[in-house]
């Protein structure tokens, strides 16, 4: 008798507890909202950029419009000023993108070698500011890629009748000497799909176990971002003619496949390293015990990137 009564005191305890709900006030200091800025100069597209303000963690007004809603877009001013010039090239809003940031896009299209400073003033908001330098052309090449279908000794979960394939591809990339570089890859396979109206791009990743750039200190210094992106810098290969392979498991057989391809690109250091705090900040929302990691900024008086890429694709024959 009395077993069952400490067993229903306790059930009413936790349901009590469960069914309660406290509201804490947090009495800290709050941050006041910046400008955020956000662009990527690529070679021969018009440079674009994205406008918001900052919004304090524990706000709870997280809507889309809580971003732009402090903003006066047609008071704006956004600028780039290219390779010194004091002439600046003016960005036009964009109204009908909408929410969570404001459009703006300029006439500029940015050329290998430029050197980029822009600039956002809007009232009520420090005035913001970045540079960055569009890298020059990549050199990477295509040697070989060697095709074969799957089987259940490569994935204990393949089936007899299933067609999962593997690519092993070989590369070739010169590195320039007079600087230091930052790269980035990822294969790309487009298909067209009856119920899509425009071609789908998917992004494949690099094999778990792949040894890629492997160096004197036996270790690899490509890095994995968002799985299928790959960035990586030139610290083993320093102004040399580099051969490595790469391999892409778990393709399976896609109808209507307009093609296969790489994305091959050189990055500045800004997107290199903006890169790297984002996948460690990602990686830390899934582990309850982690430090909180700030994504890297190269805005001046407020919060943002400005990086840029100059890419090239190579082609692959689907041989499958």
């Amino acid at each position: 008798m009395r077993k069952t009564a400490l067993l229903c005191a306790a059930t009413l305890t936790l349901l009590l507890g469960a069914a309660c709900e406290k509201i804490i006030e947090f009495k800290g200091e709050q941050t006041e909202p910046r400008l955020t800025i956000s662009s990527q100069a690529e070679v021969g597209k018009p440079l674009e950029v994205y406008v918001a303000s900052s919004i304090f963690f524990l706000s709870d007004t997280w809507s889309g419009d809580a971003f732009i809603e402090k903003l006066k877009p047609e008071e704006g001013k956004v600028r780039c000023f290219v390779n010194g010039s004091q002439t600046p090239y003016l960005f036009e809003w964009r109204p009908e993108l909408g929410v969570p940031h404001l459009d703006y896009v300029s006439t500029y299209v940015p050329a290998p070698g430029d050197h980029i400073r822009l600039e956002a003033e809007f009232p009520g908001f420090d005035p913001v500011w970045a540079e960055t330098d569009v890298p020059l052309n990549p050199a990477f090449e295509l040697i070989s890629a060697k095709w074969r279908r799957m089987t259940a000794e490569d994935w204990e979960w393949i089936l007899d009748d299933d067609e999962y394939h593997e690519v092993e591809i070989t590369l070739a990339v010169t590195d320039d000497a007079a600087r230091e570089n930052f790269y980035f890859l990822q294969p790309v396979l487009t298909s067209s799909y009856p119920y899509m109206p425009e071609e789908y791009d998917e992004p494949f990743d690099f094999t778990s176990n792949d040894v890629i750039f492997q160096g004197v200190t036996g270790e690899s210094v490509l890095e994995s971002f968002m799985d299928a992106e790959h960035f990586f810098t030139d610290e083993m290969i320093r102004g040399q003619r580099h051969v490595f392979t790469i391999t892409i498991s778990g393709m399976p057989p896609v109808e209507n496949v307009k093609r296969f391809s790489l994305h091959c690109a050189s990055v500045n250091e800004s997107m290199y390293w903006y890169g790297k705090s984002y996948k460690m900040r990602v990686t830390g929302l899934t582990e309850i015990f982690s430090e909180g990691v700030p994504l890297y900024s190269n805005v001046h008086g407020g919060y943002g990137i400005l990086s840029a890429a100059n890419s090239q694709w190579l082609d692959l024959e689907v041989d499958w």
